[in-house]
């Protein structure tokens, strides 16, 4: 399934290409200009952080380690638990693993939707949705983190790992996951704040190591000898542009071609047009839904901020950086990511939704 659904987004590169180059006739060459365009904001977001990598390892290993040997935990979950697959989760994941399974489960399936969370979605929705929409944002979130635990093990299980190893491994995860749902409840916007906080540190210490790469490049000079080769770091950059110059037309003909289906399934979810196209943005990023969430019915908002926790960036920057770092796990990792989407989504139809229109009825 990895080596089919690289093809096919090979497919859409090469027809994104030529419909760019004769004028745009099928309206995916601006999408494939589009996937071409994140180079360079994708370098400036990876680049630094991923240099840095083999140095945060070895700080990281020092903590964590002596933790997980007296717990018999795997050390790479404590990186992933917190940070996103291409923000340093997977990166210090490779280092820290104990077990090639390990490697992956962490460094994708558990970065990819609770290191996402904590060091992205969260902050990065509050500093954007407007204060109506936070108690639409809460409830979407809350119905989208009960799934993580639940996609992380079915991701295990596809991956071989064994299942009282997975279970045990999984136990730091609902702890972590029942504590934010705590904190959403009763603290939100102090969570929010130290979770801005961890993302503005991981901004700065990334930039370190851009700096430091950047004078290696221009000068010859090594600042620090323990950094991640320039060529590698360039390269994952690329590719991961490269990737995203065919996922982006594949969305769009996608959207174009279901539309009216999608239109229909959302209907019959309490969603409007608005929620269909923000979850279909979500695809490649999450970031485009809670730009729209203005726009969008109460329901429609719970619904795609539900999703935007696990389902997001399938065909975006995550879709990326697997293919281009850990090629073997792409299919679990699609398969993880769109069960998160749609799992959340029927959680936030049973707690949320579904209740509060028979209180409608009552009424």
């Amino acid at each position: 399934m990895d080596k089919i659904v690289l093809y096919i987004i090979t497919g859409f590169f090469i027809i994104g290409a030529l419909d760019y180059a004769f004028g745009d006739k099928l309206k995916i060459g601006q999408k494939f200009n589009e996937g071409i365009s994140t180079m360079g904001p994708m370098f400036l977001a990876i680049a630094g952080i991923y240099s840095l990598s083999p140095i945060m390892a070895e700080f990281l290993s020092e903590i964590f380690t002596p933790i997980s040997n007296v717990l018999s935990l795997d050390p790479s979950l404590f990186p992933s638990m917190i940070l996103a697959i291409d923000m340093g989760g997977y990166s210090l994941s490779e280092t820290m693993a104990l077990s090639s399974e390990m490697r992956l489960f962490s460094g994708v399936l558990l970065s990819s939707t609770l290191g996402t969370l904590v060091s992205f979605t969260l902050p990065v929705a509050m500093s954007i949705i407007e204060k109506k929409d936070i108690e639409s944002f809460i409830k979407g979130t809350l119905a989208g983190i009960i799934t993580i635990p639940i996609v992380c093990f079915v991701g295990g299980i596809i991956q071989g790992i064994n299942m009282k190893v997975l279970l045990w491994n999984l136990t730091p995860v609902i702890i972590i996951v029942v504590l934010i749902m705590i904190a959403m409840k009763i603290c939100c916007d102090k969570l929010v704040k130290v979770l801005a906080a961890v993302g503005k540190c991981i901004t700065y210490i990334g930039m370190c190591g851009l700096i430091f790469q950047g004078i290696n490049i221009i000068t010859g000079a090594t600042v620090i000898s323990n950094l991640v080769d320039t060529q590698e770091v360039v390269f994952v950059a690329g590719k991961m542009a490269l990737v995203l110059s065919g996922a982006y037309p594949m969305i769009s003909v996608i959207s174009r071609v279901f539309h009216k289906a999608f239109i229909v399934i959302g209907r019959k979810l309490g969603a409007d047009s608005a929620t269909v196209v923000g979850i279909l943005g979500g695809l490649a990023s999450n970031l485009l839904v809670f730009t729209t969430l203005k726009d969008m019915k109460e329901d429609g908002k719970i619904i795609a901020c539900a999703f935007s926790v696990g389902g997001a960036f399938i065909f975006g920057g995550q879709l990326g950086f697997v293919s281009s770092k850990a090629p073997e796990i792409l299919g679990t990792f699609i398969i993880v990511k769109f069960l998160a989407g749609i799992i959340s989504i029927v959680f936030a139809e049973i707690l949320f939704i579904i209740p509060r229109r028979k209180n409608q009825v009552m009424e």
